[in-house]
């Protein structure tokens, strides 16, 4: 079984400098490598806060797991925790119906502190990874495997940093192992496609006293290749006359999607009048899926040449088990 580790960067990996954490490169290569002498790892260089991540970091990852199809038995990324559920979602929709595991994980906590998660996660992913038994891009954390285009980064301190509001965890680990169900798969694997990482998506949250005549401004400026509204409750906006035609001539040339803020349930637009000028206006909704998932959804449907009227149905369509919306 030949593992490979992609190591990004991220906490994990950082030691005690005379600034604070900082990156050391070769240190826990070195690290692992002594651990695990068996599995490929790959640094990169420069490694990165996770903060820095771009799309263009999204596509140096998924075209290095591309790369190395035909080599590897399944992977493992390293990444730092603040952005890692973008990065997840969207390997999820660049390497949809994969037959190999890619497992992203990180830490809250250094390789060198005192008991720290950073071997035990690292350990978790690669004992899943080395076991056959599972396929697809998943995010391990604290003793569990989570849907990749379903994770968020629920706390910043505590070790259970992830969380998946709306699907449970698939499996959970014990022991040397995991209590795994039945695989399944969302469809045949496509090849890698990547994202378009210089699209211009917009992620928008509103809130009480929003700017909304500023807003509309602003979007009827544009242009953008995709815009994720975070609505308020099951989907509900203030009721204005600029914002919901500022809304209308957008969703005219670009995808609007609307994402409730809440952690748990869905859009419902059209249950409420403040949400159905939205539906009225031509934007989508994106049921339960994270605002994370459809920011990078967004970014891998602005990476293939199709009509508005296509990109509106692939948004709508589930690709990687992304979201419920009835």
């Amino acid at each position: 079984m030949h593992i490979c580790v992609l190591y990004t960067g991220g906490t994990l990996g950082m030691r005690v400098g005379p600034h604070g954490l900082a990156p050391a490169p070769g240190f826990l290569t070195e690290q692992l490598r002594a651990r695990y002498p068996d599995v490929e790892v790959i640094e990169y260089q420069p490694l990165l806060d996770s903060s820095e991540m771009t799309p263009h970091d999204w596509n140096r990852i998924g075209q290095d797991i591309s790369d190395r199809l035909d080599q590897a038995d399944a992977f493992v990324v390293l990444h730092g925790t603040d952005t890692l559920a973008y990065t997840a979602s969207a390997l999820s929709f660049m390497l949809a119906g994969i037959d190999k595991a890619v497992l992203v994980t990180g830490a809250q906590h250094a390789w060198e502190a005192d008991n720290s998660d950073a071997p035990r996660n690292v350990e978790a992913a690669l004992l899943l990874a080395q076991s056959g038994s599972f396929s697809g891009v998943g995010v391990i954390f604290d003793g569990q495997l989570l849907q990749a285009n379903r994770v968020r980064k629920a706390d910043c301190e505590a070790d259970a940093a992830f969380a998946s509001p709306n699907q449970a965890p698939i499996a959970l680990a014990f022991g040397q192992g995991w209590a795994l169900p039945a695989a399944s798969s969302v469809g045949p694997f496509n090849g890698y496609q990547p994202v378009n990482a210089t699209a211009r998506i917009v992620r928008l949250t509103v809130t009480p006293g929003f700017a909304t005549e500023w807003i509309a401004e602003q979007l009827a400026h544009g242009p953008f290749d995709g815009v994720v509204l975070e609505t308020l409750g099951s989907g509900n906006v203030p009721s204005h006359p600029a914002l919901t035609t500022a809304l209308r001539q957008l969703a005219a040339t670009t995808l609007v999607v609307n994402c409730t803020q809440c952690w748990r349930g869905r859009v419902h637009m059209g249950q409420y009048a403040a949400s159905q000028a939205l539906l009225d206006a031509g934007v989508l909704d994106a049921g339960d899926m994270t605002p994370e998932a459809a920011v990078a959804k967004l970014y891998w449907i602005a990476g293939q040449a199709l009509s508005l009227a296509a990109r509106r149905e692939l948004f709508l369509r589930d690709i990687a088990g992304e979201a419920r919306r009835f």
